[in-house]
Protein backbone atom coordinates (compact mmCIF):
# COMPACT_ATOMS: atom_id res chain seq x y z
CA UNK A 1 0.00 0.00 0.00
CA UNK A 2 2.89 2.37 0.74
CA UNK A 3 4.30 1.93 -2.75
CA UNK A 4 0.94 2.67 -4.34
CA UNK A 5 0.43 5.78 -2.23
CA UNK A 6 4.02 6.84 -2.93
CA UNK A 7 3.45 6.62 -6.69
CA UNK A 8 0.10 8.41 -6.43
CA UNK A 9 1.70 11.22 -4.43
CA UNK A 10 4.45 11.52 -7.04
CA UNK A 11 1.87 11.64 -9.85
CA UNK A 12 -0.02 14.45 -8.10
CA UNK A 13 2.96 16.80 -8.18
CA UNK A 14 5.08 15.69 -11.13
CA UNK A 15 4.37 17.66 -14.32
CA UNK A 16 5.20 14.71 -16.59
CA UNK A 17 2.54 12.53 -14.94
CA UNK A 18 -0.42 14.37 -16.49
CA UNK A 19 -2.57 12.14 -18.73
CA UNK A 20 -0.23 9.16 -18.31
CA UNK A 21 -0.89 5.65 -17.04
CA UNK A 22 1.59 4.02 -14.68
CA UNK A 23 1.89 0.52 -13.26
CA UNK A 24 3.06 -0.05 -9.72
CA UNK A 25 4.72 -2.95 -7.92
CA UNK A 26 7.27 -3.44 -5.18
CA UNK A 27 10.18 -3.66 -7.58
CA UNK A 28 10.44 -7.43 -7.30
CA UNK A 29 8.59 -9.96 -9.47
CA UNK A 30 7.63 -13.02 -7.41
CA UNK A 31 6.19 -16.37 -8.34
CA UNK A 32 3.32 -17.63 -6.20
CA UNK A 33 5.58 -20.20 -4.44
CA UNK A 34 8.19 -17.51 -3.73
CA UNK A 35 5.50 -15.24 -2.26
CA UNK A 36 4.31 -18.10 -0.03
CA UNK A 37 7.91 -18.78 1.05
CA UNK A 38 8.49 -15.14 1.97
CA UNK A 39 5.19 -14.91 3.85
CA UNK A 40 6.05 -18.05 5.83
CA UNK A 41 9.48 -16.63 6.64
CA UNK A 42 7.95 -13.40 7.96
CA UNK A 43 5.57 -15.46 10.10
CA UNK A 44 8.44 -17.66 11.35
CA UNK A 45 6.93 -20.79 9.83
CA UNK A 46 7.93 -23.38 7.30
CA UNK A 47 6.10 -22.98 3.99
CA UNK A 48 3.71 -25.79 3.13
CA UNK A 49 4.29 -26.23 -0.55
CA UNK A 50 3.60 -29.39 -2.51
CA UNK A 51 5.31 -29.84 -5.86
CA UNK A 52 2.78 -30.78 -8.51
CA UNK A 53 3.58 -30.60 -12.22
CA UNK A 54 1.83 -27.65 -13.83
CA UNK A 55 0.49 -29.84 -16.65
CA UNK A 56 -1.16 -32.13 -14.10
CA UNK A 57 -2.79 -29.19 -12.30
CA UNK A 58 -4.11 -27.77 -15.55
CA UNK A 59 -5.36 -31.19 -16.68
CA UNK A 60 -7.29 -31.76 -13.46
CA UNK A 61 -8.60 -28.20 -13.56
CA UNK A 62 -9.83 -28.75 -17.12
CA UNK A 63 -11.81 -31.77 -15.96
CA UNK A 64 -13.42 -29.58 -13.31
CA UNK A 65 -14.09 -26.70 -15.71
CA UNK A 66 -11.51 -24.49 -13.99
CA UNK A 67 -8.64 -24.43 -16.49
CA UNK A 68 -8.54 -20.63 -16.84
CA UNK A 69 -8.45 -20.06 -13.08
CA UNK A 70 -5.55 -22.48 -12.60
CA UNK A 71 -3.64 -21.00 -15.54
CA UNK A 72 -3.91 -17.58 -13.93
CA UNK A 73 -2.72 -19.01 -10.62
CA UNK A 74 0.31 -20.85 -11.99
CA UNK A 75 1.19 -18.25 -14.63
CA UNK A 76 3.42 -15.26 -14.13
CA UNK A 77 2.19 -11.71 -13.75
CA UNK A 78 4.93 -9.24 -14.43
CA UNK A 79 4.35 -5.55 -13.89
CA UNK A 80 6.88 -3.22 -15.52
CA UNK A 81 7.42 -0.05 -13.51
CA UNK A 82 10.05 1.22 -15.94
CA UNK A 83 7.85 4.06 -17.19
CA UNK A 84 7.35 5.42 -13.66
CA UNK A 85 11.06 5.11 -12.95
CA UNK A 86 12.17 6.70 -16.22
CA UNK A 87 9.58 9.45 -16.60
CA UNK A 88 9.03 10.37 -12.95
CA UNK A 89 12.20 9.17 -11.25
CA UNK A 90 9.98 7.09 -8.96
CA UNK A 91 11.15 3.98 -7.10
CA UNK A 92 9.24 1.78 -4.65
CA UNK A 93 9.25 3.28 -1.15
CA UNK A 94 9.52 -0.12 0.56
CA UNK A 95 10.65 -3.62 -0.40
CA UNK A 96 8.43 -6.66 -0.80
CA UNK A 97 9.79 -8.13 2.44
CA UNK A 98 9.13 -4.94 4.41
CA UNK A 99 5.62 -4.74 2.97
CA UNK A 100 4.94 -8.37 3.90
CA UNK A 101 6.20 -7.80 7.45
CA UNK A 102 3.93 -4.77 7.85
CA UNK A 103 0.92 -6.53 6.31
CA UNK A 104 1.31 -9.76 8.29
CA UNK A 105 1.93 -8.33 11.74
Amino acid sequence: MKNLSSLLATCLVHPKAANETFLVNDGDDLSTPELVRRMAEVLGQEPRLIRIPESLLIGVAALMGRRDEVRRLVGSLTVDIGKARDLLGWAPAISVDTGLREALR
